[in-house]
């Protein structure tokens, strides 16, 4: 069924389809389009690239989306077609470019790798985006990540060029424009730069504000531009072609004040709103999966606890604590709620849920008395941050203040505070924190058990049910404040395998005897300590002295550890904290010493466990064992060896990897190894295939122009002499307009003659004229002659041009997008006088009386 005029001209954007673009609409769009990519490229740089590296496989991935993207819109503009063409294009441009310059590794196994690579383009604008903001930057060119900038610059680039194309609906190239780089901020790095380069004032700027000005200025720019160009284009139309006069003292005056208000705004966004904004915290996608990725990638501070005691850390400042206000009497650094079998640690196992770690707003809500104190980091590493105590806000200080800003991050369930840098805390950093104290709770109060462990029960060794059970306490906070004094009264304190070289803490234990401790506090290690114990009960007797039962020894790493599966056994919510006291918690005094004079060093660093009551608050429990009253040497010899082989590493030999799989020495009788088959697509080759790859997307506009003038020409000059010479017309007024001649749709041919001003002008417009108007029409030798007079007018608006303008005009669409026309009006027909007295009578027509 053929649709009718009317359902075509009323179905929605047929007819801004069928209308030409102007030239410089085009181009404004495609210069917009543009802008927006570069700094959507500008913006995912960091998370790309390393930084102060020089050319990178991102650059060449951001040239082609941008290529990819303008081009398929441009494409579908020229042949006067939906966005679905577009949207189409540039989908198949994205996957050949996600193949050869995104997926690396999917031009070189062949078929296989070709498929991989489709796989990978298809699920990266699903999936991608997490790999983006999970993994570690800089990703540089690991696996398809490199495919989801790719896809936001095709999309952003083909869909901000379309739009911009629309005569009624050019507003939402800027809104597209304003979501690409917000999408290219939620992706981007969550950390600012600042550009200290800059000179005076403009070093306050940081590289994010630079790149956001920047797009509002594009996108400012070109709406004020299509604005103008809309107005000038309406009063074209109005006024006949009729232009004002402009006076260029008041246009000078326009400028001047507009630039002055632009140069007021800059100036007050650098004296106000920078200020205002690098003490805000930068909240991107990254934000919320940083930190945990921080936390994944560092050792857990308990399992190096015992490097504090090293001889080069033991006297070491790892932190200064100053301007105390209140009662604060530990200094927290990291708060470990989960178990796995192998360390505590912060990271969450399968099945429970993760710490929220979120930027610090100005102040948060605690409960509890009110502390406050300055902590400058001196040799402390790691990424955890230390606190006086439950969060409530915290300013920062030292060299790297603005980078802390957007580096620190905050999880109240534990209390914990982690610094998401290379690196993470540095020497010169600082954190004034204002925070909640300990409640001032003994163990004993906590109350009956909640029974909500964090700890699955299958981490928790039968040795130390075993010890519980012999125990015979209450399962209460009585009953685990009993099972802690006993165990550190029957534990025995030790830093270390060996006491070689006479290390310093074992020194300054005077009255000290040496006993062996292997590190770590994993299931195994645990398991060996309760069943020291529970064997030397079983040895001594029921009813025997604390003194008479010490079989354990371990530091704080160890008991800690311990303190908190007792406290699960009993139901207790526990976990682990490292830290250091500023003020003596222990009656026993067997804790490490206090920070001196707000020092705190290798040598005060310690842990506790902490265990929630029935109530909810967090009871610190100190758990180091006695030094004062030693193994009993009968029992170590009457049990099996605790500590395994040591190996001396100087002796130690590499074994072959293979060969330990297989269960052989690395000898002779090794595996032959496999050839290693080279990829063909790297080095030059790589170079050479982007290259000409990147070429051919150039040249491809430019052919494609070529070939479109040269398809209209053979076009026009087929037919009847009478379309001939008709087409020699058109194609000489198409020539005119292509070197920047005005259309002049309502002027006749010889008025369009003579100003255009070449030498055949008018006697190409009388054959044209002949060939419309007249009966007779013209013969084919007017038709030869009418092209033969356009190929010498062309070569005379050509010879009036510059070397590069006669270029311009072999590669203008201007003629390809359409001539203006002039605006159609309805027909109107002279209103006559009729009397009232005479009433109209319509005569039938013939065919009308003949179906009568």
């Amino acid at each position: 069924m053929t649709e009718t005029p009317h359902a075509a001209a009323r179905r929605p954007g047929s007819r801004e389809m069928r209308q030409a673009v102007p030239a410089p609409v085009l181009l404004a769009g495609c210069l917009y389009a543009m802008a927006i990519v570069g700094i959507v490229w500008l913006t995912l740089r960091p998370v790309f690239v390393p930084e102060g590296e020089g050319p990178h496989r991102y650059g060449i991935v951001a040239a082609t989306g941008l290529a990819v993207g303008v081009l398929a819109a441009l494409i579908a503009v020229a042949v006067r077609r939906g966005p679905w063409l577009a949207a189409v294009l540039a989908f198949l441009g994205y996957l050949a470019a996600a193949i050869v310059v995104a997926i690396p590794g999917a031009m070189t196994d062949g078929l296989g790798g070709v498929a991989r690579g489709i796989a990978d383009a298809l699920r990266a604008p699903v999936w991608g985006w997490r790999d983006v903001v999970t993994l570690p930057v800089p990703l540089g060119e690991y696996e398809a990540t490199l495919a989801v900038p790719l896809v936001l610059m095709v999309a952003s680039g083909a869909a901000v060029t379309w739009a911009a194309t629309r005569p009624r609906r050019w507003g939402v190239a800027g809104v597209i424009g304003g979501a690409a780089v917000v999408a290219a901020i939620a992706l981007g790095p969550a950390a600012r730069r600042d550009l200290a380069e800059l000179p005076g004032p403009l070093a306050s700027l940081s590289r994010e504000m630079v790149l956001g000005l920047l797009a509002l200025a594009a996108t400012v720019g070109w709406v004020l531009w299509r604005t103008g160009h809309e107005r000038r284009r309406a009063l074209a139309g109005v006024g006949g072609g009729v232009r004002g006069v402009r006076v260029r003292g008041r246009a000078l005056g326009r400028v001047a004040m507009g630039a002055g208000v632009v140069g007021l705004a800059v100036v007050s966004a650098a004296a106000v709103a920078v200020p205002v904004a690098g003490s805000q915290p930068r909240e991107v996608g990254r934000s919320a999966i940083e930190p945990r990725l921080v936390v994944d990638r560092a050792v857990s501070p308990l399992s190096r606890y015992r490097a504090y005691f090293a001889d080069d850390l033991y006297d070491a400042p790892l932190f200064t604590i100053g301007d105390l206000a209140g009662d604060v009497e530990r200094v927290r650094i990291a708060a470990l709620p989960f178990f796995d079998g192998s360390e505590f640690t912060a990271v969450a196992p399968s099945g429970y849920t993760p710490l929220r770690f979120q930027h610090v707003p100005s102040a948060l809500a605690v409960s509890g008395d009110g502390v406050s104190a300055t902590l400058t980091v001196d040799a402390l590493e790691g990424p955890w941050a230390p606190l006086p105590g439950e969060l409530g806000g915290v300013t920062f200080g030292g060299p790297r203040a603005t980078a802390l800003v957007d580096s620190f991050y905050y999880a109240p369930q534990a209390g914990i505070a982690v610094v998401a840098l290379d690196g993470g805390v540095a020497a010169g950093d600082a954190f004034t924190a204002s925070a909640a104290a300990a409640p001032d709770i003994d163990l004993a109060q906590a109350g009956p058990s909640p029974g909500a462990a964090a700890v699955p029960a299958d981490l928790i060794p039968q040795s130390l049910r075993d010890w519980v059970e012999a125990q015979g306490v209450t399962r209460d906070g009585a009953g685990l404040a009993t099972l802690v004094d006993r165990l550190r009264s029957r534990g025995y304190l030790s830093h270390g395998l060996t006491d070689e070289g006479n290390p310093r803490w074992l020194a300054e234990l005077g009255a000290y005897t040496f006993e062996p401790s292997p590190a770590g506090h994993s299931y195994d290690r645990l398991d060996r300590l309760f069943a020291a114990l529970v064997e030397r009960e079983a040895q001594v007797g029921p009813g025997a002295s604390d003194a008479a039962l010490v079989a354990a020894a371990g530091d704080d790493e160890q008991f800690a550890a311990a303190a908190a599966l007792l406290a699960a056994e009993l139901g207790f919510p526990s976990r682990v904290v490292v830290g250091a006291r500023l003020l003596d918690t222990d009656p026993r005094g067997w804790t490490p010493p206090s920070c001196a004079d707000g020092v705190c060093r290798g040598r005060h660093m310690t842990a506790w466990a902490e265990v929630q009551s029935a109530s909810g608050e967090w009871i610190p429990v100190d758990v180091t064992p006695q030094h004062t009253q030693p193994v009993t040497p009968s029992v170590a010899s009457e049990r099996d060896p605790e500590l395994p082989t040591a190996t001396d590493p100087d002796r130690a030999e590499a074994i072959d990897a293979v060969a330990a799989l297989k269960g052989r020495s690395g000898g002779d009788d090794s595996v032959p190894a496999e050839p290693v088959v080279e990829p063909w697509f790297t080095g030059w080759v790589r170079v050479a295939v982007v290259g000409i790859a990147v070429l051919i997307m150039t040249l491809v506009p430019v052919v494609a122009i070529v070939i479109a003038k040269a398809v209209r020409r053979a076009r026009r000059r087929r037919g009847t002499a009478r379309a001939a010479a008709q087409g020699g017309w058109d194609e000489y007024v198409d020539v005119g307009i292509d070197a920047g001649r005005a259309a002049m749709p309502l002027a006749t041919r010889r008025e369009l003659a003579a100003a255009y001003g070449t030498r055949h002008g008018r006697e190409l417009a009388d054959i044209a004229d002949r060939a419309t108007f007249t009966t007779e029409g013209v013969e084919d030798g007017d038709a030869r002659r009418a092209w033969e007079l356009v190929a010498a007018d062309r070569a005379e608006f050509r010879g009036r041009l510059t070397r590069w303008r006669r270029l311009g005009t072999r590669l203008s669409t201007r003629s390809l997008l359409g001539r203006a026309t002039a605006p159609r009006r309805r027909p109107t027909t002279p209103t006559a006088h009729v009397d009232e007295r005479w009433r109209a009578v319509r005569v039938p027509t013939s065919s009308a009386r003949g179906r009568r």
